[in-house]
């Protein structure tokens, strides 16, 4: 990359703006190399040991040390695979469960959860219905079973809704690309490709559950509500290509239009973010008995 650039700027840029483009584009090249030796440095390095009360941080540079009897905050924080902060007077640490393999997060769930008392830890309700109980739950060698208002997403699945799209797209781009003249609308492939490899990827092999929208009352009025909202913005901002209206700048009005429909979009994603956390917090007393009831059996 650095190379290419080089020659670039040597075959191209005036005699007296070479230098300067030429460290501007070895800055760049440096920062993405760091990066990537960073990565590499982490892969071979980074270990999280746990041996009894003690956790053991080895970093690339640093090596921290914590004793589980002197943590005086374990906060279960349900994003992503889970997030696990745990914090002593003086030291402080943060555990990534999606690093980990599956029979590895649920060792550490229940280790921890064993070891530190119940008053230092915090969110463990919501974290153990979202997170430790599809753990404790989860079974490589069975296929997840879909409930009759669910609907079992599978990567082939992704396949045939998503992939149909990249050449609609590629051939519109092309055809207004020749016609009108928008060279920028070759690229337009972009955008449904890494929509389908994003869905694809984040799909396990196995294939995963989901609730189907039809079922889901809050994600079907949002849906609704968020294709309203378009439609309506869509066609005010046509309508004011047509009309002119006196003491009414255009730009202006469709910067302002643009602001309240992205208002009223984050608004209402916000009130689906609360009724579902919600939902999840009643469901998680639940799943706290049956995780409960699990400890017993296996004493």
């Amino acid at each position: 990359m650095a190379s290419g650039m080089i020659l670039e700027i040597r075959a191209e840029a005036p005699p007296d703006r070479q230098v300067s483009q030429m460290i501007f584009a070895g800055s760049i090249c440096t920062f993405f190399a760091s990066i990537s030796l960073w990565l590499l440095l982490s892969y071979y390095f980074v270990s999280l040991t746990i041996q009894g009360s003690k956790i053991i941080e080895q970093g690339v540079l640093l090596r921290k040390e914590l004793d589980l009897d002197r943590i005086r905050q374990l906060r279960w924080i349900p994003a992503h695979s889970g997030i696990l902060k745990l914090k002593t007077l003086t030291e402080k640490t943060t555990i990534y469960l999606e690093n980990f393999s599956y029979e590895d997060r649920l060792w550490i769930v229940e280790h921890l959860r064993e070891q530190i008392p119940a008053s230092a830890q915090e969110g463990w309700d919501l974290f153990c219905h979202r997170v430790a109980l599809p753990l404790r739950r989860y079974d490589p060698q069975t296929l997840p079973v879909p409930d009759n208002d669910q609907v079992l997403l599978t990567r082939k699945r992704w396949d045939r809704l998503l992939l149909p799209w990249i050449p609609l797209f590629a051939v519109g781009g092309v055809l207004a690309a020749w016609k009108f003249n928008l060279t920028h609308l070759l690229i337009a492939p972009l955008l449904p490709t890494i929509l389908w490899l994003s869905m694809r990827y984040s799909t396990p092999k196995r294939g995963m559950v989901s609730q189907k929208i039809s079922t889901d009352k809050e994600m079907s009025s949002f849906l609704i509500f968020s294709g309203g909202m378009l439609l309506t913005y869509l066609t005010i901002l046509v309508a004011l290509k047509f009309i002119d209206i006196p003491l009414l700048d255009n730009t202006i009005s469709m910067a302002s239009l643009t602001l309240v429909w992205m208002a009223a979009i984050l608004w209402k994603c916000h009130q689906l973010d609360k009724m579902r956390h919600k939902k999840q917090l009643e469901a998680s007393k639940a799943s706290v008995e049956e995780w409960e009831a699990g400890n017993s059996s296996c004493d």
